[in-house]
């Protein structure tokens, strides 16, 4: 039987091939766990940066035209409502994917609807947790223009301060950060004597941002927690020298464990290129179409009912979909970003424990969304 998915994909400059890495990753772990007779076929829809009302057209002709059975789409958290809106008028199943920049407000919680997410943002509260307690009570935060808009800049702060933390800098990158030379981001810091470093910064300028702070007397000294953007593999591929720094977050791809190490045998075998974060969404995605299908014959339009609380397999653990029904996976990995011979890792060097999430959303309950329409990090 076939099976109909709308997919609304956005692009991302610093994940170019973001929808086929999505769809590659899609296709392999659906074909791989599905042990039905459904086949699926694929509405694709490009929707540049997911931050228009563009979306919720698409969304409707997906549900009214197409007749799909499952919309899967990523999406800015200020059109969500909008775009949940028809999904839950119609009782149609929508999953919304996303890195995890902003916190899910119980206005977005429906049985339609499943939030699918890295869980960046409580991972970022868990790295104040962690640098609360391992480095020290005096932080300083220093956040690129763009990577600063999200909520994750506020979960670091608050994961700090909720662990008797306080911080003692805050800089700001300029929008053109062509043209900085980061003097005051480095003279802040050493003035105000943090015992720890939060960095928020990615792609282009998070390497300029790398290679000021390795030159730079801080190297070494203070420890850098940064936000795992800025540690990806796949786009931090020269060596920087920078030292003493971790990340906190709900993947590694160098976790020893078997099922991670066969995903990615296998995309590599398949796709003759390692996983991307985006590869590894779609794989998620795959999973939960397959083993919904598996186990009901369609996809229910209460999906968001019919997944609650189950357990998914997936190469970064099992997870679970909360009471907010977002993913939520059992632990968070703290990373080393080390460089060796094969190129930049994310070494686990410990976990933690992620039963303090689930009550994180009623603490960013009151918290507006700030910063930018696109969804974290599509742009």
């Amino acid at each position: 039987m076939e099976i109909k998915i709308g997919l609304l994909l956005p692009r991302s400059d610093m994940y170019p091939t973001l929808a086929l890495d999505f769809m590659n990753g899609l296709r392999h772990s659906f074909n791989t766990f599905n042990s039905s007779d459904h086949t699926l076929k694929f509405l694709v829809e490009g929707v540049g940066t997911a931050s228009d009302d563009g979306m919720v057209r698409l969304g409707e002709k997906m549900i009214l035209q197409e007749d799909a059975a499952l919309v899967v789409s990523f999406c800015s958290l200020f059109k969500l409502t909008d775009l949940v809106s028809p999904f839950n008028a119609y009782q149609k199943p929508l999953i919304h994917v996303n890195l995890g920049g902003n916190a899910i407000k119980k206005e977005h919680v429906s049985p339609n609807i499943l939030y699918h997410s890295l869980n960046l943002w409580q991972s970022c509260y868990g790295a104040g947790m962690y640098a609360a307690k391992k480095f020290g009570k005096k932080g300083a935060i220093a956040a690129s223009y763009y990577d600063g808009g999200y909520q994750h800049s506020q979960a670091f702060v608050q994961g700090f301060t909720d662990s008797g933390g306080e911080i003692v800098n805050y800089y700001v990158a300029p929008m053109d950060y062509k043209s900085e030379n980061f003097e005051g981001m480095l003279q802040g810091i050493d003035e105000s004597d943090p015992d720890v470093v939060f960095t928020l910064f990615s792609f282009n300028e998070g390497k300029k941002v790398l290679d000021v702070l390795a030159q730079s007397e801080l190297n070494g000294k203070i420890p850098f927690v940064a936000i795992p953007t800025l540690t990806d593999e796949s786009i931090m591929t020269e060596n920087h020298d920078i030292k003493n720094m971790v990340s906190v977050a709900s993947w590694t791809f160098q976790d020893e464990e078997e099922i991670m190490q066969n995903y990615i045998s296998e995309i590599k075998e398949t796709y003759h290129k390692p996983p991307t974060v985006m590869t590894l969404l779609g794989y998620e995605i795959g999973q939960v179409i397959a083993m919904t299908l598996n186990e009901h014959g369609h996809i229910p339009p209460a999906i968001a009912n019919a997944l609650e609380h189950k357990s998914v397999p997936s190469p970064r653990g099992l997870f679970t979909y909360n009471s907010y029904h977002e993913t939520q996976i059992a632990q968070l990995k703290i990373r080393d970003f080390t460089f060796s011979d094969n190129g930049y890792k994310n070494i686990i060097v410990d976990t933690m424990d992620t039963s303090f999430m689930e009550d994180l959303y009623a603490k960013f309950e009151e918290l507006p969304y700030a910063g930018w329409q696109n969804p974290y990090i599509c742009t």
